[in-house]
């Protein structure tokens, strides 16, 4: 199940958190991720810096994911950051697109936090 938090309407970016499973026997790699809602998706994970700093930084693609493991989505590590909201109609969906030519369409869920 993939979420993202309740955003008012004009918000222009959001996150979305959840968990992206390779469940066969050989290295895939995500080539990108796309919404038919936002323009952009990129992969984002934070970090504490030297000074105690929390600082998001952007993860490029393509993203390994060794056989059988997993990536979890969550709000204080790796996430999906959505940026320039287009539409705003029907369910938001997410596409993982993985270099064995497989594409995941996921429906992400609105929750209150």
């Amino acid at each position: 199940m993939f979420w993202t938090p309740i955003v008012p309407d004009v918000a222009k970016t959001t996150a979305v958190y959840g968990t992206i499973q390779n469940p066969t026997d050989s290295d895939v790699s995500i080539l990108s991720v796309s919404s038919n809602q936002y323009k952009t998706v990129e992969f984002h994970t934070i970090t504490t810096d030297k000074e105690g700093i929390m600082r998001m930084r952007k993860i490029d693609y393509p993203i390994v994911i060794k056989p059988k493991e997993s990536i979890e989505l969550s709000r204080n590590g790796t996430h999906l950051m959505l940026y320039e909201k287009e539409n705003s109609s029907g369910e938001l969906l997410i596409h993982i697109h993985f270099s064995n030519g497989l594409v995941q369409k996921h429906v992400v869920e609105k929750k209150s936090l």
